[in-house]
């Protein structure tokens, strides 16, 4: 079930993909909550699907987890408290470039 911690996750994510360059639908990414067999809980966001097609989408894509603190491989994914994520997207959009106004 969606709820407001997944869309504020998400929004973020979205965000911080236009500030990359990216479109939201350059890639797939999920928010979950996972229990490990020992019964600790933990928040994952997961880039299941990597932005591909040419080189610079995948430029922008790459750099883009790399200032969440995600380093590109088979396991594209940030884990730990909800907190912990939501801080790590902030910093990326702190770190982001932003769009320069036409006025």
């Amino acid at each position: 079930m969606l709820d407001n911690i997944d869309v504020a996750v998400l929004t973020k994510v979205n965000e911080l993909a236009v500030r990359h360059n990216l479109k939201p639908y350059d890639f797939v990414a999920v928010f979950r909550i996972e229990t490990d067999p020992a019964g600790i809980t933990q928040y994952v966001l997961d880039y299941e699907l990597p932005a591909s097609g040419n080189a610079l989408r995948e430029e922008r894509y790459d750099k883009m987890l790399l200032d969440i603190g995600i380093i590109q491989g088979d396991d594209s994914m940030l884990t730990g408290s909800c907190e912990h994520i939501i801080d790590a997207l902030d910093n990326a959009l702190e770190l982001a470039p932003r769009s320069r106004s036409r006025f």
